[in-house]
C-alpha cells in the first residue's frame, strides 16, 4: 500500500523555519504562502496561482531533511502496523516521523484523505523540556483539538490545483506517446493514415472523445545518402466545445515529432482539423522504435510543448511597432507567422528570410 505524500502549508512556512538544505525552497514555501494570500483577498485568479505551483518544486520534495524522510517513507511500501503512534492521540490518529533532530506529525486518517499522508506539524527534539515537539503538540492536541494542524482551505486548494496538473501532465505523455506510436505504425505503411481518439485532460476517467489525432508519411526526400520521411499530422475536432483542447492536443502531438513550431507547415484548416506538415527528424523516429520496443520512454524524459522563438525573422518595416506593442503575429519574409517579442541579437536567424532578404537589397 502506498500513500501521496503531502504536507501542510502552515506546517511548511511556521514549523520548518530552519534545516533547509537549499535557500530557494525555504523561499518558494513563503513565496507560494504569499501567492495564496493574494489569491484569497482576490488579488489573483485560480489560473494565475496554478501557473505559479506548475513551476515550484512539489511541496514534498523541497530540500529538508524531515520533508525527505517523510516523502521516502510515505511513496515506498509501508505498513501501518509498523509505524510509531502519538499515543493518546485519536480521530484522528498521528504518527510519529523522526530524523536528525526533526520530529513530525503525521497522519492517513480517512476522515482527513483516503489515498494521502499529510505532515501537519514540525518541530525539534528537545528529551525534557516543555517545548520538546511531541509534548507540545500532544498538549495542543489534547486541549484545543486537532483542527488548527488539519489541512486548511489554503492546503485544499493547492491538493485541487496538484491534481489538476498531474492530469494534464498525463494527458500530455499520453498524446505524446500515442502520437510516436502513430508515427511508428505510419512509416510501415508509407501513404495509409493512422488514427486514434483522445478525450479531455481530467482527473476522472472520461469516455468520450473529444478530438482524434492522424499521422500518414505522404513522401520521402533524399538528401545525400540519407531518406527522409515527410509526415502529415491532422488533429481534428470530434467536440465543438473542446476546441481550445483539441488544439493543444496538436501542438503535443506536432512537439513529439519535433518541437520546433517553425519546422511545420500549416495546411488547409478543413473539416473542423488542423492540419500540418514536418520533415520527421531521426531522433523522432529513435524515440518512436524506443517506445515501440520497450513500450515506455527514459524515466526522466518530460513531454515538452513546441518551442517558439528559436530564430529570428526578416520582415518588412510596416506594423512591426504595433506588432510589438500589442503582442500581434506578424508574417516575416520567408512566410512565418511571429510575435516579435524575443532579443533577436541572441537568436539564429532564419535562413530563407536571410536569402530573401538579400534578393530585396
Amino acid at each position: 500500500m502506498t500513500m501521496e505524500p503531502r504536507v501542510t502549508l502552515r506546517c511548511l512556512i511556521e514549523d520548518l523555519t530552519s534545516g533547509w538544505t537549499n535557500a530557494d525552497h525555504q523561499r518558494a514555501a513563503s513565496s507560494l504562502g504569499n501567492l495564496v494570500s493574494k489569491h484569497f483577498a482576490d488579488e489573483i485568479s485560480k489560473s494565475q496561482l496554478a501557473r505559479h505551483v506548475r513551476v515550484f518544486p512539489r511541496l514534498n520534495a523541497l530540500s529538508h531533511p524531515l520533508l525527505r524522510h517523510f516523502s521516502n517513507h510515505f511513496t515506498s511500501e509501508y505498513d501501518p502496523s509498523k509505524l510509531e503512534s502519538i499515543s493518546g492521540l485519536s480521530n484522528p490518529h498521528w504518527w510519529k516521523q523522526k530524523t536528525q533532530q526533526w520530529r513530525g506529525a503525521v497522519t492517513d486518517h480517512s476522515s482527513v484523505s483516503s489515498d494521502s499522508a499529510w505532515l501537519c506539524a514540525a518541530g525539534i527534539r528537545r528529551d525534557g523540556d516543555n517545548s520538546d515537539f511531541y509534548k507540545s503538540f500532544m498538549y495542543q492536541v489534547s486541549n484545543n483539538g486537532p483542527s488548527s494542524f488539519l489541512p486548511a482551505k489554503a492546503d485544499k486548494l493547492l491538493l485541487e490545483i496538484d491534481e489538476k496538473i498531474t492530469a494534464q501532465d498525463a494527458w500530455y505523455l499520453q498524446i505524446h506517446c500515442s502520437t510516436l506510436a502513430l508515427l511508428a505504425e505510419a512509416r510501415r505503411h508509407v501513404g495509409k493514415t493512422v488514427t486514434m481518439e483522445f478525450t479531455k485532460p481530467s482527473r476522472f476517467s472520461e469516455s468520450e472523445p473529444i478530438g482524434s489525432l492522424s499521422v500518414s508519411i505522404i513522401g520521402r526526400i533524399k538528401e545525400g545518402a540519407t531518406e527522409l520521411d515527410e509526415v502529415f499530422l491532422a488533429a481534428t475536432i470530434l467536440n465543438e466545445a473542446e476546441v481550445a483542447s483539441v488544439d493543444l492536443a496538436g501542438q503535443y502531438a506536432r512537439a513529439a515529432i519535433d518541437d520546433d513550431a517553425e519546422a511545420w507547415t500549416s495546411t488547409t484548416y478543413v473539416e473542423n482539423s488542423y492540419a500540418f506538415s514536418a520533415i520527421v527528424p531521426p531522433s523522432a523516429i529513435d524515440n518512436a522504435e524506443l517506445l515501440e520496443t520497450n513500450h515506455e520512454l527514459p524515466l526522466d524524459f518530460q513531454p515538452l510543448g513546441l518551442r517558439i522563438g528559436l530564430r529570428s525573422h526578416y520582415t518588412y518595416k510596416d506594423g512591426i511597432v504595433n506588432a510589438q506593442v500589442e503582442g500581434s503575429a506578424i508574417k516575416s519574409l520567408c512566410g512565418y507567422w511571429f510575435v516579435p517579442i524575443t532579443d533577436h541579437e541572441n537568436v539564429e536567424k532564419c535562413p530563407r528570410c536571410v536569402q530573401r532578404h538579400k534578393q530585396l537589397m
